[in-house]
Parts: structure tokens; C-alpha cells; sequence
């Protein structure tokens, strides 16, 4: 079986002249001149659809960077949430333990005190009594109650 080429008619303009190409980019946040991590000046505030549509559409984005422990330990924490609880009706994701970590601090925000994220964690966390040297010099540690 002999194999035949397809033949491209000269009006398609493959094998003429062809522009080069040249490569585009569009901005994916924001208004032109913003980038990933460029934070607008002024937040976009957007009105909750009424409509009683998914829970997510509802909510504004907010991008935070983890360390690689926060990000097992909080999906560690989601499957053990997620195993026990009796109602389904709501989908328990990561975002959701994330919401509830920043009202914690919100609730908590009196007790803040400290001029590095190491203080700032020490002025609001529970100290235990087993807590040694060790484990308050790593901020990777886990912190006591976390389900392993």
C-alpha cells in the first residue's frame, strides 16, 4: 500500500509568505499592567450572587503562600474533618479549614502581639506544658491537637 501526501492548494498561504509568529500575552489578574502577586491598590468588592447559587461564586479570592508541613497538615486535617462529620450537605475543602483558621485569628486578634510571624504565632497560640526548646525554635512543628 503506497502512501500519498496531502496536496495543500497554493491560495492557503502555507507555503507562501507567512508572517512570523510572534508570541502574546494577555493579563490573567487584573486590570492591564498587574501581574500574578501584584496586588491591586483598590480590592474589587463584589456583590454575593442572590441567587443562592455555590458557595465558592460567593466568596473573594485571596491568594497566601504555606509552607509545604501547612499544606500536608491541612490536607491531613480535611480527610480527618471530612471522615467524621455526619452531614454531607456541604463540601469541606481546604479554603473551608483556611476560612475558619482566619475567624479563629479574627476572634483572637487582641492577643496578637510581635514583630515577626514566629512572635505572632507564639502571641496567639496555646502553650502546652510538654512544649520544649525544640519545638518552639521550628515553626514547622505540629501544633498540639492536630490529628496526625
Amino acid at each position: 500500500m503506497t502512501r500519498t501526501r496531502s496536496v495543500v492548494p497554493a491560495e492557503s498561504g502555507i507555503n507562501g509568505e507567512r508572517k512570523p509568529l510572534t508570541p502574546e500575552v494577555e493579563p490573567i489578574l487584573g486590570s492591564e499592567g498587574e501581574g500574578p502577586g501584584v496586588e491591586s491598590p483598590t480590592p474589587v468588592v463584589t456583590e454575593p450572587p442572590s441567587d443562592g447559587g455555590p458557595k465558592w461564586a460567593q466568596l473573594e479570592r485571596k491568594e497566601a503562600r504555606l509552607r509545604a508541613d501547612q499544606v500536608a497538615d491541612l490536607a491531613a486535617l480535611r480527610r480527618h474533618v471530612s471522615a467524621r462529620r455526619r452531614n454531607r450537605s456541604e463540601i469541606i475543602t481546604d479554603n473551608t479549614l483556611i476560612r475558619v483558621a482566619v475567624d479563629l485569628l479574627m476572634a483572637h486578634a487582641h492577643r496578637l502581639r510581635g514583630d515577626t510571624e514566629e512572635d505572632l504565632r507564639r502571641s496567639v497560640l496555646p502553650r502546652s506544658k510538654g512544649q520544649t526548646a525544640s519545638t518552639e525554635a521550628d515553626p514547622r512543628r505540629r501544633s498540639p491537637g492536630v490529628p496526625e
